[in-house]
This record gives structure tokens, sequence and C-alpha cells, in this order.
């Protein structure tokens, strides 16, 4: 009977042995592990669903759970380019319409001749990418020209490029959403000392496109007609705001689209200068090539060109 009381004894205290450890470690796991994190801070928060629990887990500051994490993911992605040293002998030619809006959506009651020509109803737009989707072409970056250009890469079937100029409010509200649907890329240019203000993206929708993938190009810093400009007043239109752009994208940027499509000698020289590699124009055509990269063509696409006759130019 002793025995078995002493037994007992000896049992009971290893129990509460065990007891005491397990409460000491979950001590020193909530001092090390803990969170006051409430269900509201993990909104949004990329966790998968099918991940085991970890079993200690600190989570990252507020702040870095936002736009600037995903600018953080996007320069990591980024791939620095530049021209060969030796160009290709013949120069590289490709077949690429490229496609030139402005306004998606509808223009305000009693917009101008000029803002209505250049919108481009949310229905039309729609209907074009549908239509692109459906016939089998492939809407392509600038990246993959450049490659095609100047590194015998190849472009897939059907390639189209979608390029949206100035930077308008209703690109990203409006368009950007479309071309997610169809998983369409595109290039915005943007006016740099615009951003913010009214009608145009801010520094945050900006750098949202360029972390979903799409190009965001420069259309310089105010807009000026830049063969009008002389030497130091040049320079800045293009340094500053492929400056401004890389600032906020954490990456530089190498597309360019000269403001009414004007340009000469001196502008392809500084726009080189500035470290851009392609350029747009607003001549119209569909042989892009690597003799000529700061004089692609495009087709511009207007609120009556209508979806009947945007098929035609992407033949």
């Amino acid at each position: 009977m002793k025995a078995d009381s002493l037994l007992t004894r000896k049992i009971k205290r290893g129990h509460l042995r065990v007891l005491a450890f397990a409460v000491l470690v979950a001590m020193v796991f909530a001092a090390g592990c803990g969170s006051s994190t409430d269900d509201s801070e993990l909104q949004g928060a990329d966790v998968p669903t099918d991940a085991e629990p970890a079993l200690c887990h600190t989570a990252a500051p507020a702040e870095t759970q936002s736009n600037a994490g995903e600018n953080n993911n996007s320069k990591l992605s980024f791939e620095p380019l530049s021209f060969p040293a030796q160009p290709p002998s013949p120069a590289r030619e490709v077949k690429l319409p490229i496609l030139m809006f402005h306004h998606v959506g509808d223009p305000p009651a009693g917009a101008d001749e000029i803002r209505r020509g250049l919108t481009v109803s949310a229905s039309d737009f729609e209907a074009m990418m549908s239509f692109l989707k459906q016939a089998g072409y492939n809407p392509v970056s600038e990246k993959q020209l450049f490659k095609t250009l100047f590194s015998g890469e190849t472009l897939p079937p059907n390639p189209v490029m979608l390029t949206l100029d100035d930077g308008y409010l209703d690109n990203y509200s409006i368009a950007a959403p479309i071309l997610e649907k169809y998983g369409f890329p595109a290039s915005f240019y943007i006016i740099s000392e615009k951003v913010g203000t009214p009608e145009y993206m801010n520094w945050d929708q900006v750098a949202g496109l360029d972390s979903k993938g799409m190009d965001v190009g420069s259309h310089t810093a105010t807009h000026a007609d830049l063969t009008t400009l002389p030497g130091t007043e040049l320079k800045r239109e293009l340094k500053d705001s492929a400056a401004a752009l890389e600032t906020h994208l954490g990456h530089p940027v190498y597309w360019l689209c000269y403001p009414a499509g004007k340009y000469d000698a001196d502008v392809e020289h500084y726009a080189q200068e500035a470290g851009y590699l392609l350029a747009t124009t607003t001549k119209t055509g569909e042989k892009q090539s690597g003799s000529a990269p700061y004089e692609l063509l495009r087709y511009r696409v207007r609120s009556d060109t209508g979806v009947e006759a945007f098929k035609e130019l992407v033949k």
C-alpha cells in the first residue's frame, strides 16, 4: 500500500513538472512571437490557404504591406537592358501594329471636340480587347519588342502592342481593369509633372500599374513640343521625367513617347542620352525596325474608330 502511495505521488509530481515545462515553453513563445495583430490587419495579406501553420511568425509592420511592397517585388523582377555593343546587321524588322489610345470612358459634359475625339468609350475598348483575345492576337511588352530587335528573340504569333498616352485617371480606373481581365500588357506613358493633378493618376496608381506588370514610360515632364526647345530645356524634359519615374518605381524607365509625336535628330540624340531605348511617334505604320528604335510607328484609335475599323488596323 505504501509502495502504491509512493508511486502515485511520483506520478503526480511528474505530471506537475511536465505541466510546468509546457507553461514555460508557451510563455517563451508568447514573448518572442506574440502579436497584437487582429483580423483586420491580416486582410489582403498573401497567405497560402493550404500552408501549415508556422510555429513562430512575426508579422511585418503594416507599412511594408502596401504598394511599397509591391514596388519592391517589381524592382526585384526588373531586368536591366541596354543596346548591344554590336547591333545586328542588317537591322532586324518586325511587323507589329502599335495601337495608340488616350482617354477611355465617357467624356465630361461640355467636353470640346479634341477631348471627345480622344475618348474611346469603355464598351468599345472592351469590345476591341475581346476581339483581340478571340481572334488570337498577342499583345506584347516593350521589352519583348526590344529583345526581338536587338537580342534575336521572337515575338509570339499575331503580335500587337497597346499604348495609352498622358497618364489619365481613366486609364487606371477603366482601361487597366479591362486589360487585366484579358491578361494583356500595355504601355502607359506618363507626363511626370501632371501626376497627382485633376484627371491624372497619382504616383501610387502609376506604381500600381508597374507592379502589376504593365509598362510605364515617359511622356516627358510637361508635354512640351520637344522640337521647339533649346538644348537645356530639352534635356530637362527628358531627364527630369525619367528621374521622377525611376524614383517612384524603383527602377529605370526605358520607354518614351514624344508629345504630339514631334521629334527630330536632336530629340532622338538627347532621348538616347537620357537612357531611353525605344520611343513611339504618331507616324502610321506597322513595320518596326532596329535601325530606328526612336521612331516606332503607331495607329491612333479615336472615338469614331469603332470596332470594325480597329480590326482593320491590326490585320
